[in-house]
């Protein structure tokens, strides 16, 4: 790591344990408290106990406290380790890239890198371990899998998990895309889950745990105000980026549809303003037909635009679509997106291209949880088709998921 970024983190988690100031915008009453306002009230199990705590920049109360801070000056608890998952404590080392561990007083421990869950030496100085993280939404978004790798490393160990819950950004009635198979589980999808789950990290820790037999010692701490319809401007609390490129709650939204993007040649605007609102590529030259044809099958809360706009590293311009959601509970967006791709797929042929880095598998795969999605597109299936084929798995989910939701 270099020099001036250590200096960065270190001067983040003085300032995480030891604020100076009151956040902007404390004193008001948001009409939802995440899961970290109840345990400062009543800490419950870890009274008194040393804490593990898994958290990065937007893991923070009601009032803009970071976690660590609220619980290091509550005097209810000892923190005396932080866990680090993807895009690191400060939320700003890029997707896939590594996050080192800091030894300090209070050391912080990478799970993004050579540890995927907590090693029993990380947990030789913590009673109980404490999960809150601020999830996107969408199963390849890692944080439910570090919560997973959590909970079993705590169950081994013999430790009880405590997670605190916090909004789903894409809230919590939109359940849509393929169940992952088993054949495709990896970090980025590690249990069978629909690509948009429609429920909130409590929720998912609870469905692990039973359903798919983690058995950790578990506790959920929920959120107050919280309802499944309920849009995050509604939750009156303030958007802190949980990685660099979910930069709004309505970033997250499109981030649901145009993320799978990244296993093809296609580009959703990532390095821009633009960044998860479109779908370009370099050999599209009149963006009209697609536009015309998908804005015809009248897809839910979603209108398309036509796009122009120069690659970041060539310059050359790209031509696509524009995805402007004016219904985001209305809007589907595994299903958008595969109607997008079936669409491109009609118009340029092979133009599309899916990537495969040697002889393993390919990574949109990995991100749908299956191949079949891939395989459609490339024989030329219909987006209804395609859609039509999940939504036995689908319905399933939804069943096998009502007895661990928390919120109504």
């Amino acid at each position: 790591m270099r020099a001036g970024r250590l200096a960065a983190v270190i001067a983040l988690i003085v300032s995480m344990l030891y604020p100076l100031s009151v956040p902007s915008g404390a004193g008001e009453s948001p009409a939802v408290r995440p899961g970290i306002d109840a345990a400062l009230a009543d800490a419950g199990i870890m009274q008194g106990r040393r804490i593990g705590l898994v958290t990065h920049a937007a893991g923070v109360t009601s009032r803009g406290y970071s976690t660590a801070a609220a619980l290091a000056r509550s005097g209810k608890v000892r923190l005396t380790a932080l866990f680090a998952p993807e895009h690191g404590l400060e939320g700003t080392y890029d997707a896939g890239e590594a996050v080192p561990t800091i030894p300090s007083r209070t050391p912080v421990y990478s799970l993004y890198g050579s540890n995927f869950r907590p090693t029993r030496q990380m947990l030789s100085r913590v009673d109980v371990l404490v999960v809150d993280l601020q999830d996107a939404g969408v199963r390849p978004f890692t944080y439910a899998s570090t919560m997973a790798m959590v909970m079993t490393a705590a169950r081994d160990a013999r430790k009880p998990v405590v997670i605190l819950d916090r909004p789903n950004p894409l809230g919590g009635t939109t359940v849509d895309g393929p169940v992952l198979k088993p054949g495709f589980r990896s970090f980025i999808g590690i249990y069978p889950t629909p690509y948009v789950h429609g429920m909130t990290m409590g929720e998912l820790a609870r469905l692990y745990n039973r359903e798919f037999g983690v058995g950790a010692q578990l506790t959920v701490i929920p959120m107050d105000g919280w309802t499944r319809r309920m849009r995050w401007a509604e939750t009156g609390l303030e958007w802190v980026n949980p990685s660099p490129g979910i930069t709004g709650p309505d970033v997250a939204i499109t981030y649901a549809a145009t993320g799978p993007t990244e296993g093809t040649n296609l580009w959703n605007g990532v390095a821009t303003e633009s960044r998860f609102q479109v779908v370009l590529a370099s050999w599209i030259e009149d963006a009209t037909p697609l536009v015309e044809s998908l804005n015809r099958r009248g897809l839910p809360g979603v209108i398309f635009t036509p796009s122009a706009m120069p690659y970041p590293r060539t310059g050359a311009i790209w031509r696509g679509v524009r995805l402007n959601v004016i219904d985001p509970a209305r809007f589907l967006p595994s299903t958008t997106f595969i109607h997008i791709l079936a669409e491109i797929r009609r118009l340029h042929g092979d133009g599309l291209v899916f990537k495969r880095p040697g002889r393993g598998p390919y990574p949109f795969d990995l991100v749908w949880g299956t191949s079949a999605v891939r395989e459609a597109i490339i024989g030329g299936d219909s987006a209804k088709a395609i859609v039509a084929r999940w939504q036995p798995g689908l319905e399933r989910f939804k069943k096998l998921r009502e007895s661990y939701l928390l919120y109504k």
